[in-house]
């Protein structure tokens, strides 16, 4: 588990060094990077942790009128044998990835920091053969899985899914149209229509116990999608996720609507957004939202 911790860690602070390369980026705009790339809700606390990581790996960063940049761009970056190995690790490893977005991710910010080595790390390459670090475990790929998954979903045929919940180690099970797969912290993930809660619900492949199709073609009620509005700067910056559609977009809002994600998961991620986000249907989480806010003005206002 904390192996898993460090190594999200380090995908969430390459996101942030590749976004920081291309433009400044206030502290708002950098929080959402870092939640992009999870299913958590971050302090901007963290942030600043990973903003004086790069400092210590000597990457000028620097604020400017709130906004946070790299001053001379990321150059001389001095890489010993042993950082040289895990990063040829990533490299011969990117190509296993089955995520697209995930592959062009971590080549682009390889890409970024193999331009920036300073003169001695350029001299090491060429002096010494670097050979890809050796972890102590074997790398679990889950492709034939993925690929019956895949599957289910282009048959369109119902799925009953047994499903341990992570958390609890109890046995779920959910009767639900396979739509597809995506891929969430390195991890594969089935998105299926639960016809239990009319929502979608989001399993880890890893954690499906059994799966076994019905004779039934699946069936999904959109219905079940959740429209919300937002304001100002961040209707700007905010990047759609999957099943995400901008149905309006006026001078400073954009409605959006969402078929896809679980409604617990999206009003937890909502909720952060606070007096810029505002559900507009359906009604139920809409109240559910606002009464939230106000326990939480209660607590600490």
């Amino acid at each position: 588990m904390q192996d898993n911790k460090i190594n999200n860690a380090g995908y969430r602070l390459l996101e942030l060094l590749k976004e920081l390369i291309k433009r400044p980026l206030s502290m708002d705009e950098l929080l959402t990077i870092a939640e992009d790339t999870s299913d958590n809700s971050y302090r901007k606390e963290l942030i600043n942790k990973y903003l004086n990581t790069l400092k210590l790996l000597n990457i000028p960063v620097i604020k400017q009128k709130d906004k946070y940049y790299i001053q001379r761009g990321v150059d001389n970056i001095d890489f010993n044998e042993n950082d040289l190995s895990l990063l040829k690790l990533i490299e011969n490893s990117i190509t296993q990835i089955q995520s697209p977005e995930l592959k062009q991710n971590l080549t682009e910010a390889l890409q970024i920091i193999e331009k920036n080595f300073s003169t001695n790390t350029d001299k090491l390459i060429q002096t010494k053969g670097i050979k890809p670090f050796i972890p102590n475990f074997e790398l679990a790929l889950y492709d034939e899985n993925i690929k019956k998954f895949e599957k289910f979903c282009k048959d369109k045929l119902k799925l009953s899914v047994k499903y341990k919940n992570e958390t609890t180690g109890q046995i779920e099970q959910y009767n639900l149209a396979p739509v597809k797969i995506v891929y969430k912290n390195n991890c594969a993930a089935l998105i299926g229509y639960y016809y239990g809660t009319n929502s979608y619900k989001e399993l880890l492949l890893k954690n499906i116990v059994e799966a076994k199709q019905t004779p039934q073609v699946s069936t999904i009620n959109l219905s079940g999608s959740v429209t919300f509005k937002l304001k100002d700067r961040l209707a700007f910056s905010y990047k759609l996720k999957e099943g995400e559609t901008i149905i309006e977009q006026g001078m400073d809002y954009i409605i959006v609507s969402n078929n896809l994600e679980d409604k617990d998961l999206i009003l937890n991620r909502l909720i952060r957004y606070y007096n810029n986000c505002e559900i507009l249907y359906p009604k139920a989480m809409k109240e559910k939202m606002l009464n939230l806010i106000e326990d939480m003005e209660s607590i600490y206002a």
